[in-house]
C-alpha cells in the first residue's frame, strides 16, 4: 500500500497462502473462538511488513463524518514525523514500560510546534 507521506508503495500487508493484498486490506469477518471470545479480523490487527496500515475513523465534525479510511504510513516516514512533531506518540499497546518518556518528548515536540505557529501567525 501507497504511504500517506512519501507515496512509495512499500508498506505491505504480509500475505498468506489464501488471502490477496486486497482481500487483506478490506477483510472484515468476525470469529468465535475456542472459549467463545469474539474476535474481528481486519486490517487493524493483521501483520504489515514496512510500517503501519490502519483503519481511522472520521468523527464528528469532519465533513466525513461516519467515514472509514485505510491509511499506510511507513517505518521511514513515522520515524521522520515523529522527530518533527507532525506524527505524536501515543503509547505502547504491548505494555512497555518506556513509553512514559516517549510520550513526553511527543508533548514536547507538540507544543514547540503549537508555540511557533502562534509566534508566526502575525
Amino acid at each position: 500500500m501507497y504511504c500517506i507521506c512519501c507515496k512509495k508503495n512499500n508498506v505491505k500487508p504480509m500475505k498468506s497462502d489464501t488471502e490477496s493484498e486486497e482481500e487483506l486490506l478490506w477483510k472484515s469477518e468476525t470469529k468465535a473462538r475456542h472459549d467463545g471470545q469474539i474476535i474481528y479480523s481486519t486490517i487493524d490487527n493483521e501483520m504489515v511488513d514496512g510500517g503501519i496500515i490502519h483503519l481511522i475513523d472520521a468523527g464528528y465534525g469532519s465533513k466525513h463524518d461516519g467515514d472509514r479510511f485505510i491509511l499506510a504510513i511507513c517505518d521511514d516516514c513515522i520515524e521522520e514525523n515523529e522527530k518533527n512533531g507532525t506524527l505524536l506518540y501515543w503509547g505502547n499497546y504491548m505494555g512497555f514500560s518506556f513509553t512514559e518518556d516517549e510520550v513526553e518528548k511527543s508533548k514536547l515536540m507538540y507544543r514547540r510546534s503549537n508555540n511557533l505557529d502562534e509566534l508566526t501567525k502575525n
